[in-house]
């Protein structure tokens, strides 16, 4: 057995702050992750986007450096990287440096999340910024035809919206508005600080504790509940004239305290994990039909997702889509083999250890476990419990997941009639 690192040490700090820090002595840089539990997941409709554009507004400026050059400047004149992201459940904001900079890395994310100023005119400037970033994702097929089957399959409510929100809502958001749900959510009780590196355990504590200070203390913050997915199966299909078909298949999957986790992670390596998976050997190597494809799963706090999407020729997205469906029915009757479940515990196993071998993504993970589960997950357990996932099992989520009633089918390209493909559409019939 591989030796594991021992965990992250948690602190909290008074008002609520909890503190992440995993010490890496072979190690030349540090991460600081500052995870703030707030995404599309805690918007109600009129607010949708309003995260992601927090998440733009930060990086404009502050009362000490009024420019977005100068925040970028103060990490990357050092050779580092500064970045954020909003998801469904979380913004983050981070930084990684060479361990010489650490006490910079704090004290600029903390200025930016404590002191933004969310000046006037960068609010209608971010309002142009978003509306393009809208527009590209619009003009991007592979990318839209996630955002179609999510609307389609979810509907009105936060799983079903584009997290960067609508033109719409982005238009209509005013600049006391965007304070105001800045000021509920950026607090000490609603996040959590994760540190992975070169750094010395109580300096780096001790660093936190005076930069997030002022930070109010606030209240965590509560996910809306999730409504089911609609009736399945059903096709939506968007025409336009691209020379290329991109889909999107949806099933409803299982949330991230479920106990099918672990079994969905091993049939979704085996059915489109990779190139060794089976829908790419059948579809893209043994057909020709398709130049990506390929599964993913999400989980969120109380649902989830199974996706598989691809490209393919626009003649060959019949074939393409009947093929998928013969894959899923048979793996729904059958399971997966003896020798798919041993390569794929080996596969896991190993990705979870390559992922230890960078500062960012130690703290990413840590921090993203603090917020999801409320403490991080030891890399033995996660072993173990893939380690313990059996055929039953996986034959199990394999039928638990893959239903009619839950099969959603989104497809964009030069088509004007879905009749053939809604003739396609079922997982329940025998191979």
């Amino acid at each position: 057995m591989p030796d594991y690192p021992p965990p992250p040490q948690l602190y909290t700090l008074p008002g609520g702050l909890r503190v992440l820090i995993e010490a890496l002595p072979y190690a030349h840089s540090v991460s600081v992750g500052c995870f703030v539990s707030v995404g599309a997941g805690h918007e109600a409709r009129h607010e949708s986007g309003i995260a992601h554009f927090i998440e733009h507004m930060l990086f404009k400026g502050t009362q000490r450096r009024p420019s977005p050059k100068m925040i970028a400047d103060a990490i990357e004149g050092v050779g580092g990287t500064l970045d954020a992201y909003t998801s469904f459940e979380s913004t983050v904001y981070y930084a990684k440096v060479a361990d010489m900079h650490f006490d910079r890395a704090i004290d600029v994310l903390a200025d930016m999340l404590i002191a933004p100023r969310f000046d006037p005119l960068d609010i209608e400037k971010e309002r142009r910024v978003i509306a393009e970033e809208l527009h590209q994702t619009e003009d991007t097929p592979s990318e839209l035809v996630h955002l179609v089957l999510d609307a389609a399959m979810w509907g009105d409510q936060p799983l079903g919206r584009d997290i960067a929100g609508s033109e719409e809502t982005i238009a209509a958001f005013r600049a006391e508005q965007i304070v105001s749900f800045w000021r509920a959510h950026y607090t000490k009780r609603n996040m959590v600080i994760s540190i992975a590196g070169h750094v010395d355990v109580q300096h780096a504590l001790d660093a936190v504790a005076v930069a997030f200070d002022a930070l109010p203390e606030g209240a965590p913050a509560v996910l809306l509940p999730s409504q089911p997915p609609r009736p399945g199966p059903a096709v939506t299909l968007r025409s336009d004239d691209n020379e290329q078909g991109n889909f999107c298949i949806g099933f409803r999957g299982v949330s991230h305290n479920d106990p099918d986790r672990r079994a969905l992670l091993v049939f979704d390596t085996v059915i489109g994990g990779g190139a060794s998976s089976r829908l790419f050997q059948e579809i893209r190597e043994e057909r020709g039909l398709a130049y990506n494809i390929g599964s993913y799963s999400r989980e969120y706090h109380d649902t989830g997702k199974w996706i598989i999407s691809g490209s393919v020729e626009p003649q060959y997205m019949d074939e393409c889509i009947a093929t998928v469906m013969t894959e899923l029915r048979r793996a729904r009757v059958e399971g997966i083999t003896a020798e798919e479940l041993a390569q794929v515990k080996e596969q896991v196993k190993g990705g979870i250890l390559l992922s230890l071998e960078d500062t960012w993504a130690i703290a990413s993970r840590n921090g993203s476990h603090q917020l999801r589960y409320g403490r991080v997950i030891p890399i033995e357990q996660v072993v173990a419990e893939v380690e313990a996932v059996s055929h039953d099992d996986v034959l199990r989520v394999a039928r638990r997941v893959l239903r009619d009633d839950h099969l959603h089918l989104a497809v964009i390209g030069p088509y004007d009639d879905a009749a053939n493909l809604e003739n396609l559409l079922t997982v329940e019939r025998s191979p």
